[in-house]
């Protein structure tokens, strides 16, 4: 005959919810990031007016004033290149860099060998037409005219996809793993079934045969655990934690820290419950291991 004993109620607690937000907010970030940065990719463009240039670049628009310009040129090489904020793949670069030859910078970029630094009194800025010698020409006789990022913008696009990809399986993963612990006080159960004791975790269920069973008691171990994979929001527990006097090879489900239900296996695992009837659970387990 099988029976079913649920979880002690855990402690109220606010880390969960914590965790829920700070993952949230955090992907919310990326999207946003990754978002303009595919933008940018896609929609890149430089022109220049008799009054200014402008820089077309994923959300924004820039524009500096053919007056503010003090210098145009083109550096020989670029060494030493730091990113300080914004993207850096391949076949774009917007943000903030620093190279040894320029300095700090901002670009809004594509491939670097056609960078065209303009200087203003109080900051720089790096572009790559296409054809750089046309722009420099076109900023100095005040020319209109439309320039495209050297290399297109299919190239850029496509520099973007692998950062795209492990921005999806990383909001995928978290996502997963933030509704596993959401889930998991509502889903747990002990049941003892006919072989053995099934942990019943929201995931995969965790079975233990009652012929693995060495021994199974209730105890309050000496100190408290320490985590080594899972999770541990206030009293909730779930994975796998260092805890010498609780016993070895130490597998928590439990709402709480203390008392639990230790089961101690003959091939040296433990694991640690917290049924709300812990005495019962144990006098049941015990008379099946007979």
């Amino acid at each position: 005959m099988n029976e079913t004993f649920y979880p002690a109620q855990p402690a109220p607690s606010s880390g969960l919810k914590g965790i829920n937000f700070v993952t949230l907010l955090a992907l919310l970030v990326a999207v946003i990031a990754l978002a303009s940065s595919m933008l940018s990719a896609m929609n890149m463009q430089y022109a220049v007016t008799p009054e200014s240039i402008r820089i077309r670049s994923g959300f924004s628009t820039k524009e500096i004033p053919l007056d503010a310009v003090t210098d145009v040129w083109r550096p020989d090489r670029l060494t030493g290149g730091v990113r300080l904020f914004g993207t850096a793949t391949s076949n774009l670069r917007t943000g903030r860099f620093r190279f040894n030859e320029t300095g700090d910078i901002t670009l809004y970029a594509t491939k670097l060998d056609s960078l065209v630094v303009i200087d203003v009194s109080d900051a720089r800025y790096g572009l790559t037409p296409e054809d750089p010698g046309r722009l420099m020409e076109a900023i100095e006789t005040r020319s209109p005219g439309t320039f495209q990022p050297a290399g297109g913008t299919g190239r850029a696009t496509a520099s973007m996809l692998i950062p795209l990809a492990l921005v999806a399986v990383a909001a995928v993963s978290a996502l997963y793993v933030t509704g596993a612990v959401g889930r998991f006080p509502k889903a747990l159960r002990y049941e003892l079934g006919p072989d053995g004791v099934t942990i019943r975790t929201g995931l995969s269920p965790v079975r233990i045969g009652y012929d693995e069973l060495e021994r199974v008691e209730v105890a309050s171990p000496k100190g408290f655990p320490l985590r080594l994979y899972g999770t541990a929001v206030g009293s909730l527990l779930w994975g796998r934690f260092r805890w010498p006097d609780a016993g070895p090879n130490l597998r928590l489900y439990a709402t709480r820290i203390k008392p639990l239900v230790l089961l101690h296996l003959r091939d040296g695992r433990t694991f640690g419950i917290t049924p709300e009837e812990d005495e019962r659970f144990v006098e049941a387990v015990r008379q099946r291991m007979r």
